[in-house]
């Protein structure tokens, strides 16, 4: 019996691998890799958006291009309503290029094509979030007709009462 018990303690000897050692061979190296896919993907990720933002610039020119901003003074109407007496009082916002010189030249005709339209205007037509989008394309038609070299971009409205 005591040979038996002999033979198991020369046994556990013979195996000299420490089970310390591996595991830590095994996180260094789940650590290199770890390392690596991140400095991969910081070089994919700057590769990838510089690639890509050269692309779209090179599509879409003209978004870049610097515009102005011309408040108009408000404007108050009566409004086409037949057998009723309601009011409009709107301050617009007008998006030109930078240039814009000629807005100022014509602002008096500018103003007055702005009034026309919105005193034909009944509640019914300007009362919706449809209605005003279908005004500020009327209005911005209406004011591109006059102005040569300035087009207008966008019509903001900053205000917008009706009573």
């Amino acid at each position: 019996m005591d040979k038996d018990v002999d033979k198991g303690k020369d046994a556990a000897p013979e195996n000299p691998k420490k089970p310390g050692k591996s595991l830590k061979l095994l996180f260094i190296g789940a650590a290199g890799l770890v390392v690596l896919l991140l400095i991969g993907g910081v070089v994919y990720f700057f590769f990838l958006s510089s690639s890509s933002s050269d692309s779209s610039e090179g599509k879409k020119p003209k978004e870049n291009v610097a515009s102005a901003i011309h408040k108009m003074d408000p404007f108050l109407v009566n409004l086409a309503d037949p057998g009723q007496l309601r009011y409009l009082k709107v301050t617009l916002h007008i998006e030109t290029p930078l240039k814009g010189e000629e807005y100022e030249k014509r602002l008096p005709q500018l103003r007055d094509s702005v009034l026309s339209v919105l005193s034909s205007k009944q509640f019914k037509d300007i009362s919706t979030s449809d209605g005003k989008n279908v005004l500020r394309e009327e209005i911005k038609e209406k004011m591109n007709q006059l102005l040569v070299e300035t087009k207008v971009q966008n019509i903001y409205f900053t205000e917008f009462v009706i009573q």
